[in-house]
């Protein structure tokens, strides 16, 4: 059984960076491989694999191209080159001004 982890110890490049959360999605694309001799039933090959994700906080993060996410807990940590794609300005009268900014890892993406 895995321990649960909270997520209030997040890190973005080993600081905190008034960073409030952190999501990353890995995907493999699925090639189908089906033929005649599949019986009728679809077939498919790992292909291609990639990783997206954003992040919000309530100050510009203001990264470079290399991006390292961790839980300071002990739990997962990733990390890789990423190109940033997107960037929302969220202004609330009852709260803080927050920013969602999005990216796409390019290249190899290491989760230890």
């Amino acid at each position: 059984m895995c321990a649960a982890i909270a997520g209030y110890t997040g890190l973005v490049d080993g600081a905190c960076n008034e960073i409030k959360s952190w999501e990353v999605t890995v995907s493999t694309e699925m090639l189908e491989a089906t033929d005649f001799c599949s019986d009728g039933w679809r077939e498919f090959v790992a292909g291609l694999k990639g990783a997206t994700g954003s992040l919000t906080s309530t100050e510009r993060y203001t990264g470079t191209g290399s991006l390292v996410l961790a839980n300071s807990a002990g739990g997962v940590s990733i990390s890789g080159d990423v190109l940033w794609n997107e960037e929302t300005i969220a202004n609330s009268v009852d709260g803080l001004m927050e920013y969602s900014q999005s990216f796409t890892f390019t290249g190899a993406v290491v989760i230890a």
